[in-house]
């Protein structure tokens, strides 16, 4: 028998399905077709739709829906952990041999093509849509297990430090892609990928793999926040609910790991926004006459920084007018700001995953196809490993509108169902703070309004032309 709270979940979500639109969003040299506004408007709708919905439910309607059920423990994984981590190392020491020794055309080389393609795209996908696949391919934790270096530490981080250091290195991580001269650079990018390696492996011999990774290291503070919107967890024992059930369970988070969150989403936003022609102009860039990266570089490292604290800004206006509201007319008034922005944060990575995915999709699938074909000859020496040697790379499929039109209404669709997912998460996380309908509406207002603009600014931002 099916629980009528998850039923009644899943006809919300139904009904906050866009709608075939008259217009399209991609990649780069793809612009939307046909007018915008329909596109806009019909995605925009879905999302006020949704909250609208949200406002006739009962205050307690989503707390069984997200609630999560035990299946089992989590013994392979534990088994094959270290063996696979081992195992990704020794493919780690190969991508870097590749890098520095093989081809220097990015398209042909292994490394870049891996590190961006299946790596920031795939890997970045899978973890937040079906399983734990960082846990496996991490290329510490193996050597971490096979030295003992799991719990000893010789130093111990300070507590109140919280993962302050893995937001200052995943900042960092975005300055590389978004700003250097050359991130697709063999040479220049195994050398990156080498030092990160050796750097977080030496913070490993010192304070311990428990520590390190789990506070410092940001990739694996990253993929474990976008890891909880998954529906499967495996942390422990095996638990499954609908999607964002572990986010929820999570929260409040600290403030670090709240305002990386946020960075999650406005880095890679700020990723389609600086390509854009709307960008370029502002920065007296002719779009259709790029003069290169290194011309952007610091227009692009200036950009990334303002745009992070002014996203971060923006939400925690929008929590402190929810805040404002509720006291005022909710009669509520033992609500502190920090809890509100550290509980709501967790709402925000519905929308950061969709927007990866919606954003990356149509270079996913050209690159994927560079990256199969390179595995046939790591070192261009004429092999033809797994007979992969015989593919032919194609753009082809872009160049038709019954192609094209699935892949695009793909992102509108993944753009839309995140923003709903996100909304759906915050009424639920509004209860713990709100005990009438009334609460729930005020105190959601600035963060509904947020979204609804987002909404907006990400379908604007898959369908304007770019020019870098």
């Amino acid at each position: 028998m099916f629980d009528k709270k998850k039923i009644f979940f899943l006809v919300i979500c139904l009904a906050a399905l866009p709608v075939e639109a008259l217009a399209h969003a991609s990649e780069q040299g793809l612009v939307m077709l046909l007018p915008t506004g329909l596109y806009t408007l019909g995605g925009t709708l879905a999302v006020a739709s949704s909250i609208l919905l949200m406002a006739f439910l009962p205050v307690k309607a989503l707390e069984g829906v997200f609630q999560s059920r035990k299946f089992g423990t989590d013994w392979v994984i534990k088994r094959i952990e270290a063996p696979a981590s081992a195992f990704a190392f020794v493919v780690f020491l190969g991508l870097i041999f590749i890098g520095f020794n093989g081809p220097n055309d990015p398209q042909s080389n292994l490394l870049p093509l891996f590190i961006w393609t299946g790596w920031w795209i795939g890997v970045f996908v899978i973890q937040g849509l079906m399983f734990d696949i960082w846990r496996l391919i991490n290329p510490w934790t193996g050597m971490a297990r096979v030295l003992s270096l799991e719990s000893s530490a010789i130093f111990n981080l300070p507590k109140r430090m919280g993962h302050w250091p893995a937001v200052l290195v995943f900042f960092s991580f975005q300055l590389f892609l978004l700003a250097d001269i050359a991130p697709n650079d063999p040479d220049r990018l195994a050398t990156f990928v080498l030092g990160y390696w050796l750097f977080t492996f030496g913070g490993i011999v010192l304070f311990g793999a428990d520590q390190w990774l789990n506070r410092i290291e940001c990739f694996t503070v990253v993929f474990r926040l976008i890891g909880s919107l998954r529906t499967l967890q495996t942390e422990n024992e095996y638990r499954s609910g609908v999607p964002g059930w572990s986010s929820i369970a999570a929260a409040p988070l600290d403030a670090s790991r709240a305002v990386l969150c946020l960075m999650i989403l406005i880095s890679g936003s700020f990723d389609g926004l600086h390509e854009t022609f709307w960008w370029l102009g502002k920065i007296g860039i002719n779009p259709l006459e790029f003069p290169g990266r290194s011309a952007v570089v610091w227009s692009s490292s200036l950009g990334l920084i303002c745009a992070n604290i002014l996203g971060v800004s923006i939400y925690g206006l929008a929590i402190w007018v929810g805040l404002v509201l509720v006291r005022k007319f909710g009669n509520v008034q033992n609500i502190r700001f920090m809890d509100a922005f550290n509980t709501f944060a967790v709402a925000i990575l519905p929308i950061a995953l969709g927007y990866h995915f919606a954003h990356y999709l149509i270079s996913f699938l050209v690159q994927v196809q560079y990256l199969a074909a390179t595995i046939a000859d790591p070192l261009a020496k004429g092999w033809n490993l797994f007979g992969l040697g015989r593919l032919t790379v194609t753009v082809g499929f872009l160049n038709s509108m019954e192609s094209v039109r699935p892949i695009l209404l793909t992102n509108v669709f993944a753009i839309i169902l995140s923003h709903v997912l996100s909304v759906i998460m915050a009424h639920r996380l509004a209860a713990r703070f709100c005990n009438t309908r009334r609460g729930l509406l005020l105190i959601q207002c600035g963060l509904s309004l947020l979204m609804i603009v987002y909404t907006i600014f990400g379908l604007w931002l898959l369908s304007t032309p770019r020019g870098a």
